[in-house]
């Protein structure tokens, strides 16, 4: 909804909501200039999950490794709805090792509050990914 210059939003988390307004006028608002980024440095990584080929967009991790957030068959059912995995640094001949016992849910498992990237449309397994966390209990 707008009053002018001044624009109201309605959110709900939860069973709770919370009203946001924001001054179009604002210094702090027209004087942003973005948030700066460094350049985009995807990375592919091809992999056979149980006789299956998969294909999945790496992020750059930590330490050399790599970030591959995903969806399988399990998400919404034993699993959260996306979670994650870490590697460690690449080998010197550029494979790495995906070990999906270490897959993590984000915080957004845990919270109706939490904000947490989403995998890219193309990440999504064809395949049961029973391993690493489950959905939290209650």
């Amino acid at each position: 909804m707008r009053f002018g210059n001044i624009v109201v939003e309605l959110a709900v988390r939860a069973d709770r909501y919370a009203i946001r307004t924001r001054d179009l006028d604002s210094p702090v608002y027209t004087g942003f200039k973005g948030v700066p980024i460094f350049d985009f440095d995807p990375g592919e990584v091809s992999f056979e999950l149980r006789g299956a080929n998969h294909r999945l967009v790496a992020e750059p991790g930590t330490l050399g490794g790599l970030t591959l957030n995903f969806h399988d068959l399990t998400n919404g059912t034993s699993t959260y709805d996306w979670r994650k995995v870490t590697t460690a640094k690449l080998r010197p001949d550029g494979s790495v090792i995906i070990d999906f016992n270490r897959a993590i849910n984000y915080p957004s498992a845990f919270t109706p509050y939490g904000t947490c990237p989403r995998p890219i449309c193309g990440n999504q397994m064809d395949a049961l990914v029973e391993a690493g966390e489950k959905l939290p209990r209650r």
